[in-house]
């Protein structure tokens, strides 16, 4: 149980945190500003994150689906070379976010 949860405070807030230092770091985008690149990528994230130090089962739901699509995203950011190092991480981190969230359902019971 408090390895499960070990690792969805670790795929959450390195999740978190990469985007935020990626975001803050990262060379600025013509098209965008780094305000909205950074609002839309941490929003998602700030939706469980009650529910998640709750324990609450539908957050572990949430968690789950949203961190699938960070390791769509971590996946296409390997293929570029520039952004090769945090997409790695990006993965890490999604991942242990999934397994995290999947281990604690099934320590809660799905139904």
């Amino acid at each position: 149980m408090k390895m499960a949860r070990m690792a969805v405070l670790l795929g959450y807030f390195g999740l978190l945190g990469l985007w935020i230092v990626g975001t803050i770091f990262s060379p600025s985008a013509p098209h965008a500003p780094k305000a909205l690149i950074l609002a839309l990528a941490t929003l998602p994230l700030l939706v469980p994150l009650r529910g998640m130090l709750y324990d609450r089962r539908g957050s572990f739901i949430w968690l789950g689906l949203l961190s699938l699509l960070y390791f769509i995203h971590a996946v296409g950011a390997v293929t570029d070379t520039s952004q090769r190092f945090f997409g790695g991480f990006e993965i890490a981190f999604s991942l242990s976010l999934f397994g995290g969230a999947l281990a604690r359902l099934r320590i809660k019971g799905i139904s």
